[in-house]
């Protein structure tokens, strides 16, 4: 569970299973877990974009709000989220490809993740 909670950058606390149930799943080993790790390995050396996706969706995918927190315009974030897409084949933007980005995201963090 530690690991998990540095790999998501939790802040500091108690943590129970049912609090990171999701998370905790898609960090383990698998198949499926390689295949949404891999969906992501194009954007290894680009931190720019992997910055912008997680500070997207973190912000519940506010593209203002994201803008403002990495000091860049609101066009620099799409423009991002759409090399995202077409590096990945996966678009933050739409809705229904949301959940897989999420698990994909999840699944390559705990595979770079040093624990």
């Amino acid at each position: 569970m530690l690991d998990v909670v540095r790999t998501h950058q939790l802040p500091p606390g108690v943590y129970e299973l049912d609090d990171l149930l999701l998370e905790y799943q898609l960090s383990r080993p698998g198949p499926a877990h390689d295949r949404l790790a891999s969906m992501l390995a194009p954007l290894a050396e680009r931190d720019d974009l992997l910055a912008t996706l997680r500070r997207y969706l973190a912000n519940a995918r506010n593209r203002r709000q994201t803008a403002a927190e990495l000091h860049v315009h609101a066009n620099t974030v799409d423009y991002r989220l759409r090399q995202v897409g077409r590096l990945t084949g996966l678009d933050p933007v739409r809705d229904d490809q949301l959940p897989r980005v999420v698990a994909a995201l999840a699944a390559f963090d705990a595979r770079r993740s040093p624990g």
